[in-house]
C-alpha cells in the first residue's frame, strides 16, 4: 500500500487500528507512507502482519523516488501479490511505476471528489489542473478502483473505466463506539456552560479551506437573529487556521473546545441537536456517519459525499453549497420541529448501522483486492 501521510505512526484517530484490521485479513500488509525526514519515524511493525515504511523524504518531491526505492526493496525481500494506492495522483503514479517494475496488479483508491472538480482545482489552479490530468492518466492504468461515492464512480465510467472494475466503499467506521449517551451529553453541556434547553449545533473536523467554516459562521449569525439562544460548537484545531477570521470574527454563542480525542466525540454528537456540515466538496464525510450513529441528524451542503450518506428529508437535510441563507433556513426549520428532528435522528442511526457496518466494510475492501487479482488474471 502506498500512503500519503505518516499519521498511522502518530497515533492520530483510528488509522493504525483500521490498517491493523486490514492486515489481519491478509498474509501481510507492507505500507509505504510519505513522511518528512524531520518527523523522525522509522520502519515500524505495528503488528505481526503490518509493517509501515516511512519514506523519510528530504522534501515532498522526493516522495516519488523514495517510495519507488522502498517498494522495490520490499519486493526483493517479500512476496508481493498486489499494489494498492491511497490516491490517484502522486501515490497512484508510484503505483503505476511499481506495477510495471514488479509485474503485479494495481488497485487505485480515491478518497475524495477530485476529477474535474472546479472547487478543488481553484484551490491551486496550475498545480491541481496538472494533477487532474495526471490522475486521469493514472487511473487508466489501474486494474481496479475504489471510490467513496457514486458521483465519482460516474466520472470514472464517463472516462471509459469499466464499471465492473469500480467499487464504491466507505472508509470503515467503528459504529459501536458511537452510540447515543444522553447523560454524557448533559454533563458536557454543563461543563461548557450551555444551558439545558438551548439548541446546540456541532461541527467536527480539521479546519481548512474546503471546510468553509466561514460559511457556517455566516449561517449561524443569520440563525441567531431568530434563535438568539442557539449555540455552535466547533471541534478542531483552529489555532493555526485563519484565527482572525474564525475565532475573532465568530458571533456570540460560538464555542471552541479545540481538538478532542476520538473517544470523547460521542458525547459531543449526543449533546448536539443538529450536526452541521459546510464543506464545498467531500469524498464521504465520516463525521456525518458518526453523528448519525449517535442519533443526531445533519444539515449538510450537498457534496458528493453527503449525498452518499444523507437521504434528503429522511435522515437529514441537504442545502446549497456556499449559501449561508439556505443553510440557516434548513437549520431553523428543524429546530422548530423537534418531532421531525427526532424522527430524522432515529432514521439516520438505523440507516448507518445497516449500511456502514464496520467489519462488513473491512471485509468488502479486502474483497476488492482479491477481485483485483481475479480481474488481472
Amino acid at each position: 500500500m502506498i500512503g500519503l501521510s505518516d499519521r498511522i505512526l502518530s497515533g492520530w484517530g483510528d488509522v493504525a487500528e483500521r490498517h491493523i484490521e486490514y492486515a489481519d485479513r491478509l498474509d501481510h500488509l507492507h505500507m509505504i507512507v510519505y513522511s518528512p525526514r524531520a518527523n523522525g519515524y522509522r520502519q515500524t511493525a505495528l503488528s505481526d502482519r503490518l509493517t509501515v515504511y516511512p519514506t523519510r523524504s528530504a522534501a515532498r518531491p522526493a516522495f516519488l523516488p523514495d517510495a519507488l526505492r522502498i517498494g522495490v526493496r520490499i519486493a526483493r525481500e517479500h512476496p508481493i501479490d498486489l499494489i494498492t494506492t491511497q490516491g490517484p495522483h502522486t501515490s497512484g503514479l508510484i503505483g503505476v511505476w511499481l506495477k510495471r517494475r514488479l509485474g503485479v496488479p494495481l488497485d487505485i483508491q480515491n478518497h475524495s471528489d477530485f476529477f474535474d472538480n472546479r472547487h478543488w482545482i481553484a484551490e491551486k489552479p496550475l498545480r491541481y489542473a496538472l494533477f487532474n490530468r495526471l490522475g486521469k492518466w493514472v487511473i487508466r492504468r489501474g486494474d481496479t478502483h475504489r471510490v467513496l461515492n457514486e458521483t465519482e464512480k460516474a466520472k470514472y465510467v464517463a472516462m471509459g473505466i469499466d464499471p465492473a472494475r469500480i467499487a464504491v466503499l466507505a472508509t470503515p467506521v467503528r459504529l459501536g463506539r458511537f452510540q447515543p449517551d444522553p447523560a454524557a451529553g448533559v454533563a458536557l453541556r454543563q461543563r461548557m456552560g450551555i444551558p439545558l434547553g438551548c439548541p446546540v449545533l456541532l461541527w467536527v473536523g480539521r479546519p481548512g479551506p474546503v471546510k468553509r467554516v466561514t460559511t457556517l459562521l455566516e449561517a449561524f449569525a443569520l440563525l441567531r437573529a431568530t434563535h438568539p439562544e442557539a449555540h455552535l460548537v466547533l471541534v478542531g484545531d483552529f489555532a493555526t487556521y485563519e484565527p482572525e477570521r474564525i475565532e475573532q470574527g465568530a458571533p456570540l454563542g460560538v464555542h471552541f473546545p479545540g481538538p478532542v480525542e476520538h473517544a470523547e466525540l460521542p458525547a459531543y454528537y449526543t449533546m448536539a441537536d443538529l450536526y452541521v456540515h459546510s464543506s464545498i466538496y467531500e469524498g464521504l464525510g465520516k463525521v456525518l456517519i458518526e453523528a448519525a450513529a449517535c442519533g443526531t441528524p445533519a444539515v449538510s451542503t450537498a457534496t458528493a459525499g453527503a449525498q452518499q450518506i444523507i437521504a434528503d428529508g429522511e435522515t437529514g437535510l441537504l442545502c446549497a453549497i456556499e449559501d449561508p441563507a439556505d443553510m440557516a433556513a434548513k437549520i431553523a426549520g428543524l429546530l422548530a420541529d423537534p418531532a421531525r428532528r427526532a424522527r430524522m435522528g432515529a432514521a439516520a442511526r438505523a440507516h448507518v448501522l445497516a449500511v456502514y457496518d464496520h467489519a462488513r466494510n473491512l471485509d468488502a475492501v479486502v474483497a476488492t483486492w482479491a477481485r483485483t487479482l481475479e480481474l488481472a488474471g
